[in-house]
């Protein structure tokens, strides 16, 4: 009954070298984050990781190299990714910092949540455990839908973080022995079933193909999990799928007291308004779902739940620079610009702030205005990384300018600063390359290379030097592991293949090329080099 969002579809090179790669524990991307832990479900891969540039562990969400070839896929998990980086910063929602293009796969770089999920926690809640755990989700929630108009589409326990907070300084100078306090975070659920969700708190609507969802939807899901942190049972269970279907559809819930006698009225009421099967009979939001609840708590605790996190330095400076982040990767570059220049007028001081300025002037062709922000930012640097960044972008929009010679100079002292960047030695490399020296250019890649092998740009381009020095089979081979590393790289399959014609080899350049007009149908280097293939094989 539910469909699988992914379809398996694997694709080798030739001579059977297995395409895509996997990050494994001690694996350094792009000189910053650092694996330490990997975590596998049936389609996903979750990489705890260390980022070096921002001193603190995050975590690296994306997909199975198994899944690499479905496109409606990636598309959806791209899209998802970036309505939750535009939800910013909220203390019940895990916060996605970035959307990053790695191996060929969208990956989410997200925070890290120091704690476990509440299903630890279910059939061992206090009355207020119950009743704050499901207030905070309600705030979670409405943040969600209010800023991005998001629904979860599999909101249960296991996607509920509980992490815990530590006092304030100041709290802890008036009460020194002051308690720790729980609160819950949200964690978004990127890769789902299609129909949405898992079954035992899937709504009726979800069911039903022709039926309208809606915040509705996440709601009947909160009224599962409600029952679930009052009587630490599911409403319905079954071990067949099709029972829970049915139960679903047609099958009234369970009266919670029936598993807990002493639990007041108030509770059931609300669960069975959450548990509806009609959309309308629901809580229409979860503002009304809060509001039942907090009513619920005064009348049984004395007083509505309120709760106040330790104050978060720069937190609208970090939203506006998220924000920012997800309008680049959308390629929004004048919203994007908006925002950070509004991260700078928060603290001017921060070098970072600069450097994401004069990033989107370079896409917008400001390049005054660019290299203006990128001045800016040196007078406020500090790390050696800073400034290696810095004369980088630099570097790039003196390039667009066609000022190659201020640009090698920028490149080279951002590489006086960090002299192992890889993405330096590769700007560079690409710039002495278009002044038409492909052999000066290749110890670049190389450099680049040396410092991460897990590049396949630098791969790539590396083939490039060496096929225009006509060094077909060193460029093929350097091809093969751009491939290895990025097979959805369009452009590295028709260098592949064109290299694969220069071996006398057409069958399999044929074989490339049409790989290449797969992922872009459009490319004329790959339609050129495959009409050569094809009239190859007649002759």
């Amino acid at each position: 009954m539910i469909r699988r969002l992914f379809q398996r579809n694997k694709q080798t090179i030739a001579h059977g070298i297995t395409l895509g790669r996997e990050f494994n524990v001690g694996d350094v991307i792009e000189q910053r984050y650092e694996i330490e832990k990997t975590r596998r479900g049936y389609m996903g891969i979750v990489y705890i990781a260390y980022d070096r540039q921002h001193r603190q562990q995050v975590v690296l969400k994306t997909f199975q190299n198994k899944f690499l070839w479905d496109e409606d896929a990636i598309a959806r998990f791209s899209a998802e990714a970036e309505l939750w980086m535009r939800l910013g910063s909220h203390p019940n929602i895990v916060r996605a910092y970035d959307l990053r293009t790695f191996m060929g796969k969208p990956h989410v770089i997200a925070e890290y949540v120091h704690g476990g999920p509440l299903r630890a926690l279910i059939g061992h809640l206090q009355l207020q455990e119950a009743i704050d755990y499901a207030i905070q989700v309600c705030w979670g929630m409405q943040h969600a839908v209010d800023h991005a108009a998001i629904m979860h589409r599999d909101l249960k326990p296991d996607n509920i973080m509980v992490t815990l907070v530590l006092p304030t300084v100041a709290q802890w100078s008036d009460r020194v022995n002051a308690p720790k306090r729980q609160h819950a975070r949200m964690r978004a659920a990127l890769v789902a079933d299609v129909l949405g969700g898992t079954l035992p708190y899937m709504a009726p609507e979800l069911l039903e193909e022709s039926a309208f969802v809606g915040a509705w939807t996440d709601i009947y899901a909160f009224g599962v999990m409600l029952f679930e942190f009052f009587t630490g049972k599911l409403p319905f269970d079954s071990m067949r799928d099709e029972s829970l279907v049915r139960m679903h559809l047609r099958t009234a819930p369970p009266d919670p007291r029936t598993l807990k006698p002493d639990l007041h009225p108030g509770v059931t009421h609300i669960i069975n308004r959450c548990l509806a099967k009609r959309q309308t009979d629901r809580y229409q939001s979860f503002v009304e779902a809060e509001d039942d609840l907090q009513m619920l708590r005064k009348h049984l605790l004395g007083a509505q739940y309120t709760a106040t996190w330790p104050n978060q330095d720069n937190a609208e400076r970090d939203r506006q620079t998220e924000l920012g982040l997800a309008h680049l990767d959308a390629d929004e570059y004048s919203e994007a610009l908006g925002c950070f220049r509004q991260a700078v007028a928060l603290d001017t001081g921060r070098a970072e702030s600069w450097l994401n300025v004069a990033r989107a002037r370079l896409k917008l062709w400001q390049y005054q205005e660019g290299l203006q922000a990128a001045d800016e930012g040196l007078r406020r640097a500090i790390r050696r990384e800073e400034f290696g960044q810095l004369y980088g972008i630099r570097g790039q929009i003196y390039t667009a300018m066609l000022l190659l010679p201020k640009a090698m100079e920028s490149f080279d002292q951002g590489l006086s600063y960090t002299p192992k960047a890889p993405r330096l030695w590769r700007e560079k490399g690409l710039l002495i390359q278009r002044m038409g020296l492909p052999r000066e250019a290749q110890p670049c890649f190389e450099k680049a290379l040396e410092y991460d092998k897990l590049d396949s740009l630098s791969w790539r381009l590396l083939g490039d030097v060496l096929r225009e020095q006509e060094r077909y089979k060193k460029a093929y081979d350097a091809y093969a592991e751009a491939l290895k590393l990025d097979p959805r790289a369009a452009v590295a399959w028709a260098r592949y293949g064109a290299c694969q014609l220069a071996l006398a080899r057409p069958k399999d350049a044929v074989r490339s090329l049409e790989a290449a007009l797969k992922l872009a149908p459009d490319m004329d280097e790959a339609l050129t080099g495959l009409r050569a293939a094809r009239q190859a094989l007649k002759s």
